[in-house]
C-alpha cells in the first residue's frame, strides 16, 4: 500500500500537502479545482521509479505532455518556484523522496535530488553533487547512459542492493511503477479511432478491449470448471456490464463485415453483442453500434478482471456516459473488487485505485468508517486560487448510528447535491 504522499509545487497544488491513502481513493469536487492533477503527480512519481522521466515515459502513464514549466505552480503574488517536490511512504517501511526541475527554457523534465530510505535508513539518492548508496557495499563505475538526468537513482542502482534491501523497495516500487491513468473514449472502444500508444491490458482509452475482454472471458470460463468461488466473484464484477438492460451476451469473435461497419479501423478480432428486443436475425451488434455507457462497463470490469492490469491505478471521471444509478453500481463493484480479501485468489486486477467523479451518486457506494474506502474533496482556495485537498470522514469517535443522525438520514449524494459537503460543488 501507497500510504501516504506529500506534494509541493506541482500544478495547481502550490502548498506542501500530504494525503494518506486507502485502497479505493475517490476525488471529488467542481471543474478546474485540480482532480485530475492528483491523478497525474502519481503518474510522474510512478514513471521516476519505473525508469526515467521522459516525454515518452509520462505518455504511457496518462499523463499530459504540458511543456516542463507548466508541471509547476505559478501563481500570482508567489515566487515562482525552481522545482516540485514528492515524497511517497509505504505501510512496509519504504520511502521515496524527489525534486524535479522543470526550467523555462528546458525542452524536459530533469531529476534535481532523490533519496531513497528503507526503515528510516538511506538505502541511495541523488544531488546536484552527485550519486550516493550507502547500501551497496562496492564502488560502481557508471557511464554516462546511467547517469542521465532523466533517469531515476532507483533504476540505475537496485540491482546492486544486497537482497535483503531490495527485494522489499522492488515489491513496492515496481507495483507504483506499473501505475497508469486510464480514460476510455468512445472512439477507441467502438474501434473507429487507434491508440497510438498500446498500453496493458486494454490501451489507456479502450483501443485493446476486445482482446482483453476475450481474457476476461476465457478466464471466466477456466474458473467455473476449476475454482467456482472465482468464478462466482468474477461472474459478480461482471453482472454489472448488464445493467442496462438490452444485452446479457457479449463474444469476441473475428471481423464480420456485415455487422462491422466500415468506420471501424481496426481489423483485428472484434466484440459482439446480443440484444435482446431485436429480432434474431438481427440482434447481433458489434461494438460500433452497441451502447456507450455499455462499452464504458466492460472497460471498467475487464480493468478489474484482467490478470495484466496494473496493482495500482488511476481512472478519470469513472462516471462517464452513466447513469446515477449504474455509476453508484460500478463504485460499489469496483470497492468490492479492489478491497477483496482472500489469500487463495489468482493474483489479478487492482489492489489500490485512484479516481475521479463528478457523479453525487459514486458517495453512496462508500462506507467512510472504512479507513480503506476514501473520499477526498478537492477545491480552490478563495485567496489565491491554489487547490487544496481534504478527506471527506466523520468527526472522531463518531458512530454509524450518530453520524446517519447528524445527517438527518441523507446520504452523501443528497448532501452534495445540497451544498451541505464544504467545496464539493466548486462555488
Amino acid at each position: 500500500m501507497l500510504r501516504n504522499l506529500t506534494v509541493h509545487g506541482f500544478k495547481s497544488i502550490r502548498q506542501e500537502t500530504s494525503i494518506e491513502f486507502g485502497k479505493v481513493n475517490l476525488f471529488i469536487g467542481g471543474n478546474g479545482v485540480g482532480k485530475s492533477n492528483i491523478l497525474e503527480v502519481m503518474g510522474v512519481l510512478s514513471a521516476c521509479l519505473e525508469q526515467q522521466i521522459t516525454a515518452d515515459e509520462l505518455k504511457k502513464k496518462g499523463v499530459r505532455l504540458s511543456v516542463p514549466t507548466l508541471f509547476k505552480s505559478a501563481f500570482k503574488n508567489h515566487d515562482l518556484r525552481a522545482n516540485f517536490d514528492l515524497k511517497a511512504t509505504w505501510d512496509t517501511g519504504a520511502q521515496y523522496s524527489v525534486s524535479i526541475k522543470a526550467g523555462q527554457l528546458s525542452e524536459e523534465l530533469n531529476f534535481h535530488s532523490e533519496l531513497v530510505k528503507f526503515n528510516d535508513k538511506k538505502v541511495m539518492g541523488r544531488s546536484p553533487h552527485g550519486f550516493s548508496a550507502p547500501a551497496i557495499q562496492k564502488k560502481l563505475a557508471l557511464s554516462e547512459s546511467e547517469i542521465r538526468p532523466t533517469r531515476g537513482v532507483w533504476d540505475v542502482f537496485q540491482h546492486f542492493l544486497p537482497d535483503g534491501v531490495r527485494h522489499p523497495l522492488q515489491k513496492e516500487f515496481q507495483r507504483l511503477g506499473q501505475y497508469a491513468i486510464y480514460s476510455p473514449q468512445t472512439a477507441f472502444l467502438r474501434g473507429t479511432d487507434i491508440e497510438s500508444t498500446s498500453i496493458k491490458p486494454l490501451g489507456l482509452n479502450g483501443g485493446n478491449l476486445a482482446k482483453a475482454s476475450s481474457t476476461v472471458i476465457a478466464l471466466l470460463n477456466s474458473h467455473r470448471k476449476n475454482n467456482p468461488n472465482l468464478a462466482k466473484l468474477f461472474q459478480g464484477v461482471l453482472d454489472v456490464v448488464w445493467m442496462p438492460g438490452w444485452t446479457s451476451s457479449i463474444s469476441v469473435e473475428g471481423t464480420n463485415p456485415k455487422i462491422v461497419s466500415s468506420e471501424v479501423k481496426s481489423s483485428e478480432a472484434a466484440l459482439y453483442f446480443i440484444d435482446r428486443y431485436m429480432n434474431m436475425s438481427r440482434n447481433k451488434l458489434s461494438a460500433y453500434d452497441s451502447s456507450e455507457g455499455t462499452l464504458y462497463l466492460l472497460f471498467m470490469v475487464v480493468l478489474l478482471l484482467h490478470p495484466e492490469s496494473p496493482k495500482v491505478l488511476g481512472i478519470d471521471n469513472i462516471d462517464s456516459a452513466l447513469n446515477p444509478m449504474i455509476t453508484r453500481k460500478l463504485l460499489e463493484t469496483v470497492i468490492k473488487a479492489t478491497c477483496r480479501k482472500s489469500a487463495d485468489e489468482p493474483n489479478f486486477g487492482p489492489e489500490q485505485v485512484f479516481l475521479t467523479s463528478h457523479n453525487p451518486t459514486s458517495l453512496d457506494a462508500f462506507d467512510l468508517f472504512d479507513p480503506e474506502q476514501r473520499i477526498f474533496v478537492v477545491m480552490r482556495d478563495k485567496a489565491d486560487g491554489s487547490s487544496t485537498i481534504r478527506r471527506l470522514q466523520p468527526p472522531a469517535n463518531t458512530t454509524k448510528i450518530e453520524w446517519i443522525k447528524a445527517c438527518a438520514g441523507r446520504n452523501l449524494s443528497e448532501m452534495w447535491i445540497e451544498g451541505k459537503i464544504k467545496g464539493a460543488l466548486g462555488i
